[in-house]
């Protein structure tokens, strides 16, 4: 997929490092945006444990899963069904 970043068209791959640089060009290149490199490592780390691993490991065998309220608040803010009992999840795969 592409995207477009200020009339830039670039691969949705590469937007995080656009904000990275953009981050530091707004900062005249005196500060690292630290904050934007500890979010893309927890994005990384996120996605491996909940999508890389359970791969490796084999069905059913879930590391790390998005709580409940983070979902229900995602769905509410996109408009979509809230709620649900306990087996009712989103992926599928049941916590270990």
């Amino acid at each position: 997929h592409n995207v477009n970043l200020f009339g830039v068209v670039m691969k949705a791959a590469y937007l995080p490092y656009a904000y990275l640089l953009m981050g530091y060009a707004l900062s005249n290149g005196e500060v690292v945006p630290m904050d934007m490199l500890h979010g893309m490592f927890v994005g990384h780390v996120y996605y491996y444990l909940a999508c890389v691993v359970p791969t490796v490991l084999g069905r059913g065998k879930v590391v790390i899963w998005t709580p409940g309220v983070l979902v229900d608040l995602c769905n509410w803010l996109e408009g979509r069904r809230v709620g649900g009992g306990p087996d009712d999840d989103v992926d599928g795969n049941e916590p270990i």
